[in-house]
């Protein structure tokens, strides 16, 4: 059953100017089904863009890691990072190579490799330096940030329309006359 609700604006006399009825939202819709985890934080990954696997790609073992990798991406951001009392800070690579549980010797080839497949880069941001990630593989924003297009401007080149393109280098520029 839906749930409807009236909403209205009146003067500061209390005079009734406007009235509307508006529909609650419900999670369920009658057949469709539930919204799982409605407003939650959320990575996206395409179906026509699959991760580099095979031979120069990553192994079964490696696309694990990737996967906990990404659960580490802050809130439609890409950067790998986390939130403190007074800010977002990035994370460092000993603690992503603590998360992941690889010993050093371990860890610098994986980190090396997902470097050289392009599926992290580093972006500075809040005179910070963030790792980010390749937002074809792993997605949590809605918009692609310029910072996020200037990182892996090559790589989404032939994602994205040369109009897209366009905007993206006119929004640079004007950054750049900005600071």
């Amino acid at each position: 059953m839906e749930k409807y609700y009236v909403r209205e604006s009146i003067t500061k006399d209390g005079e009734p100017v406007k009235k509307r009825v508006l529909k609650l939202y419900s999670p369920f819709k009658e057949g469709v089904g539930y919204n799982f985890k409605y407003k939650s934080t959320s990575i996206k990954s395409y179906l026509g863009v699959t991760l580099p696997v095979g031979k120069g790609g990553l192994n079964d073992l490696e696309l694990g890691r990737t996967y906990r990798i990404s659960k580490m991406v802050y809130s439609d951001t890409n950067l790998l990072a986390r939130r403190t009392e007074t800010s977002i800070e990035p994370i460092t690579r000993d603690e992503l190579q603590e998360s992941i549980n690889l010993h050093r010797t371990n860890f610098v080839p994986f980190w090396k490799k997902l470097f050289d497949l392009k599926l992290i880069k580093t972006t500075n941001l809040y005179d910070k330096t963030f790792f980010c990630i390749n937002p074809l593989y792993f997605n949590s924003t809605t918009y692609i940030p310029l910072y996020l297009y200037m990182a892996f401007q090559k790589e989404l080149e032939e994602h994205i329309p040369k109009w897209v393109i366009k905007k993206y280098l006119d929004m640079q520029e004007e950054y750049e006359k900005n600071t």
